[in-house]
């Protein structure tokens, strides 16, 4: 899934076809959406993974670890791994996604333990409270 999504758009931004619509910047590592309508008419339904708005589009592409370009007068983002020219850097994307994710799953179950830790000292003193009332 991760893969399928930087190969999609990268896929989606090297199409001639496309560019009036959505192409490479001149320094051939960011790309601009030039046509709004035309990305949400003619690009997003043909992925799922984009959404079918150009907000959740930019949702993904921020989750992904696009960044908005500043300075720019259209919408552009890149990514430093997303070059023209050079798709075999999209692994290293996908790498650095999958290390994310895992940092979260890792976080998500120190949570849960902290929960279930919790849960099991607050059971345990009604347990005691109960005990001290009989």
């Amino acid at each position: 899934m991760l893969c399928s999504f930087y190969k999609k758009i990268y896929n989606v931004v090297d199409d001639p076809s496309l560019d009036q619509i959505i192409s490479w910047s001149k320094s051939n590592n960011s790309f601009i959406v030039w046509n709004l309508e035309g990305l949400e008419r003619e690009v997003l339904p043909k992925s799922i993974e984009f959404g079918k708005h150009y907000l959740k589009f930019m949702t993904e592409l921020k989750f992904y670890g696009f960044k908005s370009i500043k300075g720019s007068a259209q919408w552009e983002f890149g990514h430093e791994y997303f070059v023209r020219g050079q798709p075999e850097l999209l692994v290293k994307m996908m790498f650095g996604m999958k290390r994310i994710e895992e940092l979260a799953d890792k976080r998500r179950a120190k949570k849960k333990k902290a929960k279930a830790e919790a849960e099991a000292k607050a059971r345990a003193e009604e347990v005691e409270d109960r005990l001290q009332h009989l």
